[in-house]
Parts: C-alpha cells; structure tokens; sequence
C-alpha cells in the first residue's frame, strides 16, 4: 500500500508541474537531441484523454443530464404513484441542484414538503456533515457532495450526479422512478442518451437499480479479489485474470482502452510506462489541467539527432483506436485528428526504428518537437524554459550513449 501510495503522489506530482515538458524544453535550450520515451508518450496520451473526457462531460452528459431531471421531477409532478411524497420530493431535490435553487415550483397539496426539500439541497450544498437525510430517511455521508476541484465550473453537474447514486438506498424510490420513465418517451429517450454516453466511455452494469446505470472500472472486479492495493496486483490481473481479459477483447469503453494500452506496455517491456499511466488513468477524476504563462522560446540551430524507444507499434496502435472513439463522438474533434495524425506519424517512426531503418531528418525534427505538438493537443501553449530547475520527485533524466536524453518517472519503494 505504501508502495501505491508513493507511486500516486509521485506520478500526480509529475503530472501536475509538467516535468516531462520541462526537461524536453532544456534539451531543445541547450541543443540536446530527445529520446522519446514510453514514459512521456503514455503522459501525454493520458492526459489528452482527460481534456477530452471533460468535452464529453461538459458538451453532452451535463447539458442532458440537467435537462433530464428537470423534465423527471415535471414527470413524477404528473403521475399518480404510490408513495408518492418521497418519490415527488427526491426528484425535486434533483431538479433545485440542476438549477442551483432556481425556480422549483411545488404543486398544490404538496407545500409541506418544502421543508424537507430545502433541508437536504441545504445539507447537500455545504457537504460537512453525516446526517439523517430529511428525503431519504437514511444516514448520508454528505461530505461526498463536496465539490473537487475539477467541477468548480460545472457544481450542479457534479451534485445531480452523486444525488442520483443515492436512489439505490431505497428500492420503492427506484420502482416509481422507472414507472415514470416508461410513461414517457421523452424521459425514456434522454436516459437512454446519456446511458449511451456513459456506456462508450465509462462502462455501465446494466443490473442496477441507479438513476443511472451504475459503473464499475476494471480496477473494481481485480480488487474486489484481491484487496491489497499495489501496482503488482493490477499488472497480474492484467496478465491472468479471465474478467479483465474479456474485457480487454472486447473493449467496452473508454476505460477498457487505458487497460489496453496497459497491457501493450506491459508486454513489450514498458514496465515503468505501465505504472506512471495506470496512476494517472485510475485518478484522472482528482486532476485538473494546469494553466502556464507563455513566452517565446530562444531560436537555436536544428538539431540532427534525435531517438525513440522500441516495441512501441502496438501501444500507439491501441491509443489511435482510443482516440478515434472521442473523434466519433465530439462535434468539435480537431484535437482528436490531430491526436490521431500525430501518434501514426510516431508509429510509422517507431516502426522504422524496430526494422533497424535510418531514420531521416524530418523524423528527428519530428521527434524533437514532439513535447511542443502534445501540448498544443491538450491546449496549452508553448511553455518558458526554465534552465538547471531541480524539482523533487521530478522525472529523472535518462542519458543514452548516441547523447539524446528522455524523460521517464521516478519510483521508489519502502520496505
């Protein structure tokens, strides 16, 4: 577990000051020539994932999840339904957060029910307590409805969602809520969307008695065998557990992907690669992108070397599959084609690495810019060089004996 722990607060800490951005910008300031490693490659695609997980978020789950329980608290508003009081007040609570307590109009012969209502949009609000839940009837932890940093922007979003989880506490809530939806084809429809979406990137577990349907990550099914939470555990379940390779054969979603790709590093000796991007996939939720000021980077003369590492094909490979999925799915996909452009680009390299072919100068160019062109993807611009910068827990240069350089991340372990 400490070992996990470490390896957490390590990669995060990486990813945050953007190390690996920083050491390929000092080997561009002082006419170093880059090696490519599968550390920066693996970083670099994780986090392109992130920015566009959040377009799926921010572009199609929230505008429909809002609208959805809008229109769900107007359905049960119109049913005659058994138990209805809690049902009318649950989905109420729902529609308040999505309008940040905005509007909420409660019919006639309801009115009581305004106490209760605002007592728990309270308590979900200031997220500090565990306490009876004035809808619900149960104990809450409210202190998970406390927003992280990544949903600052979008809090009505983050709060419908952990809400929704909730339904599963009380199975006669559930039951009125699903005979509301097949009365309507319009509710019927929005939640089939947003399963849809979810399904794509996250994975759903049809079996649930959720809102929405709930979802599990591989992680779940090889923890919930083995309970010792260790990079170990996660790179023999990829390698042997039958739950984990089926998914792996049939790439359910998004998630599946970052398995895969796991499991191409694994195979073809990328072992340290496997952990930095098993860290940063499993807690992608705790992360948010970091803004950096810009200034021009000095002009220096073209560098003529430049190196990639071997038996990369088949990982490029999977994340070009992976990046094809978000292609398909946003309206706005320009970063999705030139994420696609760019790693076929590096597995055409990589390839002409592994069959011992000369690699020419445009590949070198290619290579030494590579930092520069993940970071226009992701959006953020060309970064200022900051010569001789000593961070802890920074990647550690790697030096080769043609003189290129890379970046890789650093692991330790107590024993």
């Amino acid at each position: 577990m400490k070992t996990l722990l470490l390896l957490i607060t390590i990669t995060l800490s990486t990813w945050a000051n953007g190390s690996f951005y920083d050491l390929y910008a000092q080997n561009r300031a002082t006419n170093k020539p880059n090696l490519i490693t599968a550390d920066f490659i693996a970083s670099a695609y994780a986090t392109y994932k992130l920015s566009r997980e959040q377009s799926v978020e921010k572009h199609i789950l929230k505008p429909r999840v809002l609208n959805f329980v809008n229109f769900l608290y107007q359905g049960v508003v119109e049913m005659n339904l058994a138990h209805k009081e809690q049902t009318l007040a649950y989905t109420a609570v729902l529609s308040l957060l999505a309008k940040n307590g905005e509007n909420l109009i409660i019919p006639d012969g309801y009115e009581y029910l305004a106490t209760p209502i605002r007592q728990e949009a309270q308590l979900i609000l200031s997220a500090n307590a565990i306490a009876l839940s004035p809808v619900m009837h149960l104990r809450i932890d409210y202190k998970a409805f406390k927003v992280p940093p990544k949903y600052q922007k979008s809090p009505a979003y983050y709060r419908v969602m952990k809400y929704a989880q909730t339904i599963n506490l009380n199975p006669s809530l559930s039951q009125n809520i699903k005979k509301t939806l097949n009365a309507s084809e319009r509710l019927s429809n929005l939640k089939r969307h947003i399963e849809e979406i979810l399904s794509q990137f996250i994975g759903v577990e049809k079996k649930s008695n959720s809102l929405f349907s709930s979802y599990k990550g591989l992680a779940y099914y090889i923890f919930a065998k083995n309970k010792k939470a260790s990079i170990s555990t996660i790179e023999n379940a990829i390698k042997s557990d039958l739950v984990v390779k089926q998914h792996l054969l049939n790439l359910y979603s998004a998630y599946d992907y970052d398995f895969k790709i796991m499991q191409t590093l694994l195979k073809n000796g990328h072992t340290n690669a496997f952990k930095g991007y098993y860290t940063q996939s499993q807690y992608r939720s705790m992360l948010y992108r970091m803004h950096y000021k810009t200034k021009s980077t000095p002009q220096q003369e073209r560098r003529k070397r430049a190196n990639i590492e071997t038996k990369l094909e088949e990982s490029l490979s999977v994340m070009i599959e992976g990046a094809l999925m978000f292609s398909n799915t946003l309206r706005d996909n320009r970063a999705d084609k030139q994420m696609i452009r760019t790693l076929k680009e590096l597995r055409k390299i990589a390839q002409k690495k592994s069959m011992g072919m000369k690699l020419s100068q445009l590949d070198m160019k290619f290579l030494n810019s590579l930092d520069r062109i993940f970071l226009e993807i992701i959006g953020i611009k060309d970064r200022p060089i900051s010569l001789n910068k000593q961070k802890l827990l920074a990647p550690k240069p790697v030096g080769f004996g043609d003189g290129s350089w890379g970046a890789r991340f650093v692991f330790m372990e107590f024993r």
